[in-house]
């Protein structure tokens, strides 16, 4: 039973986000078999000597302690301490005649001995597995029964039915030191939710978000943070892609040259070196009407992974065209994308003067090292197309890529012609949740790396 405490109290610091190895696990499971529970401060400094790696992780580690070890400490739903284990009702005058052993044995408690069995109660059931808030009851009332409350309720029920006045009183007595029990069940079962469920509760908001629309993502005050931590996960998988593939393929013939002052024997091996080209990508992003999100998120994406990506730079049009590489430099993409906004925004889109516009600006800087990526859904408004620039852009540059906010069947409804346009890229993707964005970032590197 010690053991699978100390796994749950693992997973709950997990769920807190501090990050624990196994083998960091282990080496807490030994401190504390070597140490022992008690002093409990003593318990807390082996704990937190084998788990805690940061400081900055220290105060977490210790309000997770606090709460999962220490079974009196109970919480109210303002946030403070409620610590009175004399909130349950006197019942040293209670006749426990004609009651069952069970009920008899209970009611005989003092507060501190009932709080005792609670905790015993407790030790039994395995709170992690509570993943949704409406679990709550179901496990507090499986708290309480396992107290032998199921003996309690057969005795109300037993001394209601009774006509003598004297039993139902006692009834009476016995539903409201039920109910308080009750309470106090809920109290720290509502407790272990805050520590196990949050981790199930962040996990499941965080594949809402994932798969929702852009222009949904705006309900949810932690995408911000979230877009970040993804950009940072997929930049750290592909700076391990890179020191893995660094070295190019072994060089035989200079590694058998080597080998002849060894005796034959290939001590140093030799290897040709990969030929290194910087590669350059431009982003130009439909920033009118709904795109103007998946833009917001695509420009974030792509500057949060700057250790891994070339230099990047960025375009915004509208009714104008502009570039924006600086403000998203210099401010945070709500500022960012409200700058951009009064410069560039008007009535409609003109795809064609933003492909005539970025060829002029940026045309003989294009070449095969070049990646550009357009962010749009391709409603010209009946304008020219202009699908000669982009075919010239294509041209030049080593891959173009359209990422498309909108569903496959809707690219030419409308006034949409991404049909004019898909010929001249390498790739043309659906972009209308941070799913997608992920996998296109995954693919870019990908074709990035790919490419040197």
């Amino acid at each position: 039973m010690v053991d699978r405490r100390l796994h749950e109290f693992v997973r709950t610091l997990r769920g807190a986000r501090i990050r624990i190895s196994p083998v960091e696990a282990e080496e807490a499971m030994r401190a504390a078999a070597l140490t022992g529970y008690h002093p409990r401060e003593q318990f807390r400094e082996a704990l937190a000597q084998t788990l805690v790696k940061a400081q900055v992780d220290r105060a977490c580690f210790d309000q997770c302690f606090d709460d999962f070890f220490q079974f009196e400490s109970m919480r109210t739903d303002e946030g403070e301490e409620e610590t009175d284990t004399g909130a349950l009702p006197d019942t040293t005058d209670l006749d426990s005649g004609d009651l069952s052993e069970t009920t008899a044995n209970l009611i005989a408690q003092s507060p501190e001995q009932l709080t005792q069995s609670l905790a015993e109660a407790a030790a039994q059931q395995d709170f992690t597995a509570m993943q949704v808030i409406t679990q709550q009851g179901l496990f507090a009332r499986q708290l309480v029964m396992n107290m032998g409350m199921g003996a309690v309720d057969d005795d109300i029920l037993r001394l209601a039915a009774s006509p003598r006045r004297r039993d139902q009183n006692r009834a009476e007595q016995l539903r409201d030191w039920r109910q308080q029990v009750r309470e106090r069940a809920s109290q720290y079962v509502r407790r272990q939710f805050e520590l196990h469920g949050r981790a199930h509760g962040r996990a499941l908001r965080e594949h809402t978000m994932r798969a929702a629309p852009f222009r949904e993502l705006r309900e949810y005050h932690q995408i911000q943070d979230l877009v970040r931590r993804m950009a940072r996960r997929l930049a750290a998988l592909h700076q391990r892609r890179q020191k893995r593939a660094k070295r190019g393929a072994m060089d035989a013939r200079r590694t058998l040259v080597s080998s002849l002052r060894y005796n034959a024997v290939p001590v140093q091996l030799h290897w040709r070196e990969r030929r290194k080209l910087k590669s350059k990508v431009y982003v130009i992003c439909d920033v009118s009407g709904s795109v103007r999100e998946a833009a917001r998120f695509l420009l974030q994406f792509l500057y949060a992974m700057n250790d891994v990506l070339p230099q990047v730079r960025s375009f915004a049009f509208a009714a104008r065209f502009d570039e924006v590489t600086d403000d998203f430099r210099q401010y945070n993409p709500d500022v960012a994308v409200g700058r951009i906004l009064d410069r560039v925004s008007g009535s409609g889109t003109d795809y064609g003067y933003m492909f005539e516009s970025f060829q002029q600006a940026c045309g003989r800087e294009i070449d095969r090292r070049s990646t550009v990526i357009i962010l749009g859904d391709a409603r010209n408004n009946d304008l020219p197309a202009g699908e000669e620039y982009l075919a010239e852009i294509s041209r030049r540059a080593r891959q173009v890529f359209w990422l498309n906010p909108e569903h496959p069947s809707r690219w030419n409804s409308g006034d949409a012609i991404m049909a004019k346009y898909e010929p001249y890229c390498r790739a043309a993707r659906r972009c209308s949740s941070l799913n997608d964005l992920s996998r296109f970032a995954d693919y870019l590197l990908r074709a990035l790396n790919n490419s040197q």
